[in-house]
């Protein structure tokens, strides 16, 4: 390799090392702007673009105009970037309804004049049909360019931007008295333009050297086809079980509408969530979640004293604040009112709720002694009059709400989601089977022996059952929650199961070794989703997250990182064989899958770059996430240079690098979400 190119490289570990310690530094400092916007950290960059470029001529890569177009557009990109950096301006606006201004303050707190005027005609809050949880927030803007000139009306709201002479306008925040809106403003015509293009060019590169035949991906596809032929729960409680309900007067109770986590839904929704936050599952012993719930309800007394799931100082602080809320009637947030509000609003109201008093006569009579009488009902084992009264209960909630209750198939899909989850058992099961399989596998390949076909197929047809368990569930959240259910870390490795399935269904065919990492990569990415708290809530979107870029840009993320959990399994399975063929195979195998990995890595940052864009305002904020997949993509890119670094063509070491490189991964998505912090950090639950 050339000086140009050992400088290339020296120059790519460089800006990797700044930009790791960058994300500690945050730490410790209120921000690491210092080093992301010095100059010095800039021209990092640029020697990094020049020396590359120069590289890349000396490599002659003109000759394969494809990889040539690859890494300009990742030069057209950075200098979109010092563009905007240079000559954006980007800023704050405040606005008072009926008030009119024309200036900005920018971040650097200079003042910038418009060339038109706004005035705030309207500012409203959108909530969820029946709720108090905002869905969106919409400022309304008069626009006046000057005298004579014609007054428009524009609308910003979440992920709806509003553009006036190369201005451009975002929700941001608002006052609390409802009478006054925060608007973000970006200004930058040409620097946006130029990253976008650099985008364009990077999609089609990308798309090119997964098709074209001369290429890497399809050169190791080959290589892959000649060898296609070789390789063809817990114990029961010991404690006497409290009181509870029997189950049908139970799944009765829990069959009533609630208002709970910003939404209407089942209560046995929230039985669910109240019985796995304090007893670690969503039941207990042989008792349902809605008979715990009930018996909770009923019998408070014979559950007060109960052992619950032994847990870390926080998360006991965490169980006792349920039990005060439960205690409280926050739980129980069962009765819809309209005569709290002056306007009528909808209101939802526990028997214990201060709001009482305001009520008509008749109706807080209702509210504060019916499920009184439920429970002495259920106490007495009056089974006939209790299931009448749960059933008024239930009448009462149609007539107050029914405009705004879920309709009958999402309430049923809810319920049967609920107890249809039982994916624990099942993480478990593909973990332990993915173990026990993958040393199997490993000790026959790794000694020229053929797996037997029917465990083959026996295979296939448990990981074709689970994928399509895991999909009607995938499904049925999406239908309750109304959303691509991508919003929260459980979800998102959720979705990354039923990745890691489909792509073990697809390749096994081709490379028989997936199997087992199929099963325990799978078993051990539905086992991370409930780590935490490990009760998921399906709950309401925050405005800015109701975008489908954002739901791209998580599904191509999500299989990049289940392609390259595979890559780090072939290389553990490459370091425990002795066979240097079965080793040059494996290695075959993890630089087929890297293409689609990185190319799916690359494609999702910059689809959630675009989705920054239009819903901030901008595309690169330099959060901890944001840094650490930028950190991954770069790494893993070494893998690719085999012909100018030729160490990476010795498989051993290909493999070690695999590896090791997979801790980026995991620091992307579990170091950032508990150590890092960031706008991006969210825990699994």
């Amino acid at each position: 390799m050339n000086n140009m190119g050992i400088l290339s490289f020296l120059l790519m570990v460089a800006v990797i090392i700044v930009m790791m310690a960058a994300t500690f530094v945050e730490q410790y400092a209120s921000s690491a702007a210092f080093i992301y916007g010095s100059w010095w950290f800039a021209s990092l960059w640029t020697l990094l673009c020049v020396c590359g470029l120069l590289h890349c001529f000396r490599r002659k890569l003109y000759k394969r105009p494809v990889v040539l177009l690859l890494h300009l557009s990742f030069v057209v990109i950075l200098v979109g970037a010092l563009v905007t950096h240079v000559f954006g301006q980007q800023g704050v606006m405040h606005l008072r309804v009926g008030l009119s201004a024309r200036t900005f303050l920018t971040n650097d707190a200079e003042v910038v004049k418009l060339p038109f005027e706004l005035m705030l005609s309207d500012f409203e809050v959108i909530a969820y049909p029946g709720t108090s949880t905002p869905m969106d927030y919409k400022s309304t803007l008069l626009v006046n360019a000057g005298v004579g000139e014609r007054q428009d009306t524009v609308s910003v709201s979440m992920n709806r931007i509003a553009e006036l002479h190369n201005y451009r306008f975002y929700q941001t925040s608002y006052d609390a008295d409802m009478g006054g809106s925060v608007l973000s403003v970006s200004h930058d015509p040409v620097g946006i333009g130029i990253t976008y293009v650099g985008y364009g060019l990077l999609f089609v590169s990308m798309l090119l050297l997964l098709v074209l035949p001369g290429e890497g991906f399809r050169r190791a596809l080959r290589r892959l086809s000649v060898m296609a032929g070789l390789f063809v729960f817990s114990m029961g409680n010991l404690w006497a079980s409290p009181q509870t309900l029997p189950q049908d007067e139970a799944r009765a109770f829990c069959s009533l509408y609630a208002y709970y986590n910003g939404r209407i839904c089942p209560m046995q929704t929230i039985a669910k969530d109240f019985t796995t936050k304090l007893y670690g599952k969503d039941h207990y012993g042989d008792l349902s979640c809605e008979q715990v719930f009930t018996g909770w309800v009923f019998y408070p007394s014979s559950w007060t004293n109960v052992p619950r799931k032994e847990r870390k100082a926080r998360y006991k602080e965490e169980q006792e604040a349920v039990v005060e809320m439960f205690m409280a009637g926050e739980f129980l947030r069962m009765f819809p009112s309209r005569s709290v509000a002056s306007d009528s609003t909808l209101t939802w109201l526990s028997p214990s709720d201060s709001h009482l008093s305001e009520l008509p006569d008749d109706e807080m009579f209702f509210v504060g002694k019916s499920l009184n009488y439920v429970v002495e009902l259920g106490v007495t084992r009056n089974h006939d009059k209790y299931l009448e009264t749960v059933g008024k209960i239930r009448c009462y909630q149609q007539k107050v709400a029914g405009d705004v209750l879920p309709s009958n198939r999402h309430f049923a899909a809810e319920m049967f989601y609920n107890k249809a989850d039982y994916t624990r058992p099942l993480a478990m099961a593909f973990a332990t089977l993915g173990i026990v399989l993958f040393l199997f596998f490993v000790i026959r390949l790794g000694r020229g022996r053929q797996v037997p076909s029917w465990l083959v197929n026996v295979c296939d047809v448990l990981i074709v059952l689970a994928f399509a368990y895991l999909l009607l569930l995938f499904g049925l959240r999406w239908y309750v929650s109304g959303h691509l259910p991508l919003a929260n870390g459980y979800e998102t490795m959720q979705f990354m199961a039923l990745c890691l399935l489909l792509l073990t269904l697809v390749m096994q065919r081709r490379f028989l070794l997936v199997l087992p990492f199929g099963f325990l990569l799978g078993g051990l990415t539905l086992l991370v989703s409930m780590m935490g708290q490990s009760n998921p809530q399906i709950t309401h979107l925050m405005p800015v997250l109701q975008s489908p870029l954002l739901s791209l840009h998580v599904c191509v993320i999500m299989i990049s990182y289940s392609l390259l959990a595979f890559t780090f399994l072939t290389g553990l399975a490459a370091l425990l064989s002795r066979q240097e063929a079965f080793v040059q195979q494996l290695a075959d195998v993890s630089r087929m899958l890297l293409y689609p990995a990185l190319f799916c890595m690359a494609a999702g940052i910059f689809i959630g770059a675009i989705w920054a864009n239009v819903s901030w305002g901008r595309y690169w904020g330099w959060d901890p996430k944001e840094v650490w997949a930028l950190i991954t993509l770069l790494v893993y890119a070494f893998a690719f240079h085999g012909e100018s670094l030729p160490i990476f063509r010795r498989p051993r070491f290909f493999h070690i690098f695999m590896v090791l490189a997979f801790l980026t991964v995991l620091m992307t998505y579990f170091g950032v979400n508990f150590v890092l912090g960031g706008m991006h950090s969210y825990a699994t639950s």
